[in-house]
């Protein structure tokens, strides 16, 4: 069994744990990755839209994760631009299972997490809900302390794209893209 992740759970206080399973991320080249992985969903927030709008539905998500590898090689740039690589496109099909669109990858640079740098993607996607196209942002880190893997991530709305009315304004009126960003990267920071 996979040691859970270690999360900021004073950070997470308006978050409610919507999941914690084990599941084997990739085999390739005799290599097995296995991961933990806990995801969070923002209840204040999607209090707050449905409360404006009736519309109830998560917005926004945190996900942190521990990785074993099987048998455990030496931590190499190789392996690390392995387990990234394909933490990458599971990340996209993560967004693409909870209803985001045309996820695009946006951006790659690292981020510095406890002594480590991570590789950081980020990705633009869109998702349709109640008649209202949103623009969203999503990103995931992964980097290796102590030569154990972790990954760490989300995607949060940003705007209203498409759509008018009272669904499209109480939404609008309710996305602080800027502090979504803080706060998922300080989560993400925080992740042991």
């Amino acid at each position: 069994m996979v040691a859970p992740p270690s999360v900021p759970d004073e950070r997470l206080t308006d978050w409610r744990r919507a999941s914690d399973r084990t599941e084997t991320l990739f085999s390739a080249a005799g290599l097995t990755v296995t991961a933990r992985i806990r995801l969070y969903e923002d209840d204040r927030l999607r209090a707050a839209v449905r409360e404006r709008t009736g519309v109830d539905r998560s917005w926004r998500f945190f996900l942190a994760a521990r990785l074993e590898l099987a048998p455990q090689p030496p931590v190499t740039g190789a392996l690390r631009g392995l387990v990234a690589s394909r933490a990458s496109r599971g990340f996209v099909e993560r967004l693409e299972d909870r209803g985001f669109r045309d996820v695009e990858r946006a951006e790659r640079r690292t981020l510095r997490v406890g002594d480590d740098d991570a590789r950081l993607f980020g990705y633009d996607a869109r998702c349709r809900v109640a008649g209202v196209t949103l623009s969203v942002d999503g990103w995931l880190a992964t980097w290796a302390p102590n030569r154990t893997f972790r990954l760490a991530g989300g995607a949060y709305p940003t705007g209203v794209v498409d759509g008018t009315g009272e669904t499209a304004a109480a939404l609008d009126g309710s996305l602080d893209p800027s502090a979504f960003r803080t706060e998922l990267f300080e989560l993400i920071r925080d992740t042991r």
